[in-house]
């Protein structure tokens, strides 16, 4: 009999870092209505993009605006064993209302 082997990589991406908890949050109290506690965590450093803008229209003035644009980044992984489960989890993602927040899923499947 072949073992099946489910790794679901998560990469949450928003521009909000509160957004973000509230979305991770979530996602971990459904794997814990799942039983499943070994659940990997991985903070990616946050990118920061500056923009720089002329305010005036001439080109010889010195009047320039600043902006910066920060995304956080976060990256769940859990292994499963359960087709079920599995199906569970993506559901549950397609139907969740994660307002700012980009999921990104990545399955992975071994056997053995």
């Amino acid at each position: 009999m072949k073992n099946f082997m489910y790794t679901i990589d998560l990469d949450l991406k928003s521009f909000e870092r509160e957004n973000l908890k509230k979305t991770e949050n979530c996602i971990l109290s459904l794997f814990e209505f799942l039983n499943k506690n070994e659940i990997k965590y991985k903070t990616n450093p946050k990118k920061c993009k500056k923009i720089t803008v002329l305010r005036s229209p001439h080109i010889d003035k010195k009047s320039r605006e600043h902006f910066q644009l920060l995304t956080f980044k976060r990256t769940l992984s859990i292994s499963l064993s359960d087709k079920n489960s599995v199906f569970f989890i993506f559901d549950f993602l397609k139907n969740m209302k994660s307002i700012g927040v980009e999921i990104t899923i990545y399955v992975n499947f071994l056997t053995y």
